[in-house]
């Protein structure tokens, strides 16, 4: 049931950590599946919503309203829970009503239909702050059932390479780190060298893994069935703590700043939101 109290748009009180956002908005009910399982530092929302996922137009109604009273040239940040593109083959209206409003946008998505907006997508950046963040795990496909099958470099090459060729602003969000299935040191250096190869601007990671007790059943349930080899390592190594990190950390850490400064591709916060919006923030360790 629509509440007529609610509010769309969620004011950011740390834009320094996401991206140069003012406001996060979301159209949908119901959450992304993988949010059953974890959430990362780089996600806004945490909280899986068990329910259906579907595009909400009274949300959308709301957002409209919303946005008449907010400062021009401020951020919406659209991220991934759920994927704005999920029921949706075109978001022209929503670039619409904020171009109109003034007003800039950090997308992130793995959805191919980002391909049909190509072109309302170069006119915005030309006059509205824009940044497109593509979130991956792997640079190839792992067997686990929670990673997206999409969200991988491999499988997202070809919408990147179509993305910067079109001189939009396109990075990548490196999530979850989870240990022992996607923390190879030599994975993230073909990550970032295959990333400098497609021209994106940035690179920004999430390294630690999050879960509420909830999340962290599910994920000793998953493992227990697909990853049974894991089970005794996560449980003497993590417990039922409910944030992890590699035990590579300070490796990976090393390796995505040597590489990426080699390669030129931005990795620090205050620089990735330097790609897109003026404003001068304190800057802090990326670590």
């Amino acid at each position: 049931m629509n509440n007529p109290n609610q509010k769309v748009l969620t004011l950011n009180k740390n834009r320094i950590k996401f991206f140069g956002v003012d406001y996060f908005a979301n159209f949908y009910d119901g959450s992304q599946s993988t949010f059953k399982f974890f959430a990362s530092s780089i996600d806004e929302l945490m909280i899986y919503h068990d329910e259906m996922v579907s595009f909400n137009q009274y949300k959308y109604e709301l957002f409209k309203m919303e946005i008449r009273n907010i400062e021009e040239k401020s951020i919406i940040g659209l991220f991934q829970n759920p994927d704005v593109y999920r029921d949706l083959e075109s978001i022209d209206f929503i670039l619409e009503d904020l171009k109109n409003s003034g007003l800039g946008l950090f997308l992130e998505t793995n959805s191919e239909k980002i391909l049909n907006d190509i072109e309302i997508l170069k006119e915005f950046q030309k006059t509205n702050p824009l940044l497109i963040a593509i979130p991956i795990n792997s640079n190839k496909s792992i067997n686990v059932s929670f990673f997206e099958k999409q969200a991988n470099l491999e499988a997202m090459s070809k919408v990147i390479h179509k993305l910067t060729d079109s001189n939009l602003n396109v990075g990548l969000i490196f999530k979850p780190l989870i240990p022992r299935l996607n923390d190879d040191v030599e994975e993230l250096k073909k990550i970032i060298d295959k990333a400098d190869g497609l021209n994106v601007n940035f690179i920004y990671p999430s390294f630690t893994l999050y879960f509420d007790s909830y999340k962290l059943k599910n994920f000793y349930d998953i493992i227990e069935i697909e990853r049974p080899e894991l089970r005794n390592f996560y449980f003497d190594k993590y417990g039922q703590k409910l944030s992890w990190e590699s035990q590579n950390l300070n490796e990976l850490k090393k390796m995505l700043v040597f590489n990426s400064k080699k390669s030129k591709i931005k990795y620090a916060m205050k620089d990735i939101i330097s790609l897109y919006r003026d404003d001068t923030y304190t800057q802090l360790k990326l670590f």
